[in-house]
């Protein structure tokens, strides 16, 4: 039986696919015309595959040069991971630097994400984080000032969770996080070092603490082309259909 283009042109993307993920973030593939004869294909063959993995975006031709293989975005389990464990646990070495630091007063939107009184005392940061020198994102932490006592600028440099828990022993119990898509303003922009038209990430956070006091609010936006987000779904719904049904 003679297999059918759309047959060969599908397997040739999957081994593509295992060529790029075998291979280091900067490193150039092989050429069409290499390709072409390890895998005994037309070279027009080669290219429509490599066309779906540039739109992919998991690689990237460059005029004169060939073809390159991308970094791919982060992946962060929805849950309570911190930024600094997303980092270390991709092998990346993350590092903060300091934008903003210093009191405030909760407006009428923040008090109720913090569910306080109006004018409630609250330490504002706002960092950009990094992993392994990179630009990854850009959060604003809202802390209520009566939970961190003393907290200071020299402080922050590394993971904020860690620094409640090691010094005030507040442990987060829960979260809740809210996603949605966001072209970024021109200083967070400059920060990412993204340009005018580049997606990001906004998560809205409210932490609470192991016995549901609320703790701090964060905005956080990360680089889209760098971050993916992904949770964990069950089926527990869907079982509780069929369980009816059944009986």
């Amino acid at each position: 039986m003679v297999e059918r283009p759309a047959a060969v042109s599908q397997g040739l993307r999957a081994q593509l696919r295992d060529l790029v993920a075998v291979s280091r973030a900067g490193d150039k593939l092989p050429s069409e015309r290499q390709l072409s004869a390890r895998w005994t294909v037309a070279r027009m063959t080669v290219r429509r595959a490599t066309d779906a993995l540039v739109a992919e975006g998991l690689v990237e031709r460059r005029l004169g040069s060939g073809t390159y293989v991308l970094p791919q975005p982060i992946v962060r389990l929805l849950g309570l991971t911190s930024f600094t464990q997303d980092m270390r646990q991709r092998g990346l070495v993350p590092s903060s630097r300091l934008i903003a630091f210093g009191p405030a007063s909760a407006g009428g939107s923040l008090a109720d994400r913090l569910r306080v009184p109006v004018g409630e005392p609250v330490v504002v940061i706002t960092r950009l984080r990094l992993g392994s020198g990179q630009p990854m994102a850009v959060e604003t932490v809202w802390v209520l000032h009566s939970r961190v006592p003393g907290i200071a600028a020299e402080d922050l440099g590394g993971s904020l969770y860690e620094l409640l828990a090691r010094r005030y022993q507040i442990l987060t119990g829960s979260a809740g996080v809210e996603i949605e898509p966001t072209l970024p303003d021109a200083r967070t922009r400059e920060l990412l070092a993204i340009g005018p038209h580049q997606a990001c990430l906004r998560l809205r956070m409210v932490d609470a603490d192991q016995r549901g006091r609320v703790v701090m609010a964060a905005d956080c936006t990360y680089r889209g082309d760098k971050y993916q987000l992904r949770a964990q779904v069950s089926g527990a719904a869907f079982t509780s259909v069929q369980d009816r049904r059944a009986g």
